[in-house]
């Protein structure tokens, strides 16, 4: 007998395997996008933008890291190209909006990347590991090479605008 989402009954169908890691991711983005409601909305806000305000840059650096992880996670489930495309997209977003302080940790309060990543996640997992043909895995490492580079072009501009501003002060 199956469950939901072609898993076997009795598993969790979101997750049929890996499902320690996929339920800890699960449990961390929920943290970081929507932890707490916001009374007398229908809004969530999580500790992600709470976090860039009081350390900014801190909350960036954690979402970045779960970020990836979803990515790493939907490579493990063989998500086809086009929805790593859009999780990419999602993350490209967050980070270049995420980036400008203040604006960018209200923008993290709707935005929610890493629960639109972890939705693509949970919809187009494949049910069962098979092997993935060559162009697959280079479009794959072309699609994380553009992730990381979105991830880290935030710090190394905030690097940047210090060392700049600082030399300028002295």
């Amino acid at each position: 007998m199956r469950g939901t989402a072609g898993a076997p009954a009795g598993g969790d169908p979101r997750w049929p395997r890996l499902h320690p890691v996929a339920r800890g991711l699960e449990r961390a983005v929920r943290l970081l996008d929507s932890a707490l409601p916001i009374p007398g909305t229908k809004l969530r806000i999580g500790l992600d933008p709470v976090v860039g305000l009081v350390a900014p840059g801190a909350g960036d650096a954690i979402g970045g890291a779960v970020s990836l992880s979803l990515l790493f996670l939907a490579l493990q489930y063989r998500l086809p190209v086009w929805a790593i495309a859009k999780m990419v997209m999602n993350i490209a977003v967050d980070a270049a909006v995420g980036g400008i302080p203040f604006a960018g940790d209200l923008f993290d309060v709707v935005w929610k990347s890493n629960e639109k990543n972890l939705q693509l996640l949970q919809d187009h997992r494949a049910p069962r590991r098979r092997r993935m043909p060559l162009r697959y895995w280079i479009s794959v490492a072309l699609l994380l090479v553009i992730a990381a580079a979105c991830l880290i072009a935030p710090i190394v501009l905030v690097i940047w605008l210090a060392g700049h501003f600082v030399g300028k002060a002295s």
